[in-house]
């Protein structure tokens, strides 16, 4: 019996070496409401090295934007909602898709990621237009 939980074992692990890796877990943080929240965050960027940025063309800031970071062999390494304006990511380098998504309006943009140092990508959505009454012509 001992024999047959064995080959068992070995089947098992045969089988997950031919069907692919398991998805490493990309640690990242998101947030910045405020601006404490801003600094603890800046404080936080020595540990990353991407940086996600969303808001408006105006320049203000833009929360629950659904983030999708997919690596150049199309597989999915994050997907996230946004707390804030600000996500930090470590991501092994190399070239990743990220799709931000805001109002269903998405956003996309291909980065190289670094081994060193800190990629900072920014999301800019155009500023909701305010609706004016047309003027009367009567």
């Amino acid at each position: 019996m001992n024999g047959g939980i064995r080959m068992l074992a070995t089947a098992a692990v045969l089988l997950l070496t031919f069907t692919g890796e398991a998805r490493a877990e990309v640690p990242f943080v998101s947030g910045g409401a405020s601006a404490e929240a801003r600094q603890e965050l800046l404080a936080q960027e020595q540990h990353y090295n991407l940086k996600i940025v969303a808001a408006e063309k105006s320049g203000d800031y833009m929360a629950d934007v659904q983030v999708v970071i997919d690596s150049a062999r199309k597989e999915r390494v994050l997907e996230t909602s946004m707390e804030g304006p600000i996500l930090l990511a470590k991501l092994r380098p190399g070239t990743y898709t990220i799709s931000a998504t805001f109002e269903a309006k998405t956003l996309t943009r291909t980065v190289t990621v670094p081994a060193q140092g800190l990629l900072r990508a920014d999301f800019r959505w155009d500023d909701s237009p305010e609706v004016l009454p047309r003027p009367r012509t009567d």
